[in-house]
């Protein structure tokens, strides 16, 4: 028997087996297309991220700053007064000796937990200064005979007994030396020691403390506007000039995060004293008066619900900048940079529809909360009622309050 042997048919294959260029070119060009889609979309979801980790550190740092409080007497929280923190010594620029001490450093000495603190330099049984074993001596103010800088161990902030004890990341000290903080005076080695609190950002957080031994209330009838504006805020509580305190807040408080030499600030590298509209000079490097430094810092820090006129005024007939605010956002205020990094930066939408850049003033007036410049009549919604604004909602920065 013969078995027979059938051949099959080879199969044809395809004769090309790449792309041509003009396929590689429309792939290249719908990945670059699915690119532009989404890396803004992915880039917005990583800042909403970081935004809501900042602001719910925030309320953690507020609400433990109440809990301070309500075990205090009702007072805020810092080892050092407002007062003191506002002092010539701390303003942290114009050269001299300079503590460069900021609020939220005094702030976290407290709420830090007792046993950072080791009592005041030079006292019985209070050990010297010893950086390398992170014992350091810091005040905000140098070499004054009257006052002792207070010993802390800076590896027990957060730790037993703290009423606020955040992430390590949210814990950061600052370097001096590269400007992410105004250089301090050589002499004073703690400060440049001290963490500081940072925001999801990397950015140093700010804290306004009201100095509530320096007057009730705001007294708008004192003849000149920006006296009345002087009597909210000041550049420092101890001066002695025209622009000196007391008042309510003090720039000095943190005068060490936009003064002279803050140009790379915290991980951002922000250049504060370029863009700040807290900062002593503006955008072009030409000196801002201290009054509008005065007037702006006012209207961020004051409340807009509340406002003052001089007898026999009324909201209607007053002009924009004779009206004043009557009380602040809270007895503390924390402020995160935001997204931008800046405090407050003088290219948010906030300070362009807002600020006063002309005639040689720079500033913002907090009548803007209520009145449009151009014409002095009142801001109302769409439908023509009357509204009141909030000139700080118009800036990226992230604020919470402890009233």
């Amino acid at each position: 028997m013969s078995i027979e042997h059938t051949r099959t048919k080879p199969i044809a294959l395809p004769s090309r087996l790449a792309f041509s260029l003009v396929e590689l070119l429309v792939v290249i060009a719908i990945i670059a297309l699915l690119m532009a889609i989404l890396l803004p979309a992915l880039s917005g979801a990583r800042q909403a991220g970081l935004k809501s980790g900042t602001q719910n550190m925030i309320n953690a740092l507020t609400n433990a700053a109440s809990s301070f409080s309500n075990d205090h007497g009702s007072r805020m929280p810092g080892y050092f007064s407002p007062y003191e923190m506002g002092s010539q010594s701390n303003m942290g620029s114009g050269g001299g000796d300079k503590s460069g001490m900021s609020a939220m450093e005094n702030v976290m000495l407290e709420l830090g937990g007792p046993d950072a603190i080791l009592g005041r330099m030079d006292d019985d049984g209070v050990p010297a200064p010893n950086p390398a074993q992170g014992i350091i001596a810091i005040a905000p103010f140098v070499d004054d005979a009257n006052r002792k800088p207070v010993i802390v161990n800076i590896n027990l902030i957060g730790t037993k007994g703290a009423y606020f004890a955040p992430d390590k990341k949210f814990i950061r000290t600052m370097d001096h030396e590269s400007r992410q903080q105004s250089p301090r005076n050589p002499g004073n080695v703690g400060q440049g020691l001290m963490p500081d609190v940072v925001d999801a950002f990397g950015n140093p957080l700010l804290a306004w403390v009201k100095d509530e031994g320096s007057r009730g209330s705001i007294d708008p009838d004192v003849g000149d506007p920006d006296n009345v504006y002087r009597q909210f805020a000041t550049l420092t509580s101890d001066g002695g000039g025209a622009d000196d305190g007391p008042a309510w807040f003090y720039l000095a408080s943190n005068e060490t995060f936009f003064g002279d030499e803050a140009d790379n600030v915290g991980d951002s590298g922000a250049n504060q004293r370029a863009l700040s509209a807290l900062s002593p000079q503006d955008p072009q490097g030409a000196d801002v008066e201290a009054i509008d430094r005065i007037r702006t810092l006012t209207s961020l820090l004051a409340s807009p619900s509340y406002y003052v006129l001089e007898a026999g005024e009324t909201l209607a007939g007053v002009p924009l900048d004779e009206i004043y605010p009557a009380r602040p956002r809270g007895r503390l205020i924390i402020q995160s940079a935001g997204v931008d990094g800046y405090y407050f930066a003088t290219n948010d939408k906030g300070w362009n529809r807002n600020a006063h850049a002309d005639g040689g003033r720079f500033r913002l007036d907090f009548g803007s909360n209520y009145k449009v410049e151009a014409n002095n009549e009142r801001l109302t919604d769409e439908d023509g009622k009357f509204i009141t604004g909030d000139i700080a909602s118009d800036f990226d920065d992230i604020l919470g309050t402890v009233n």
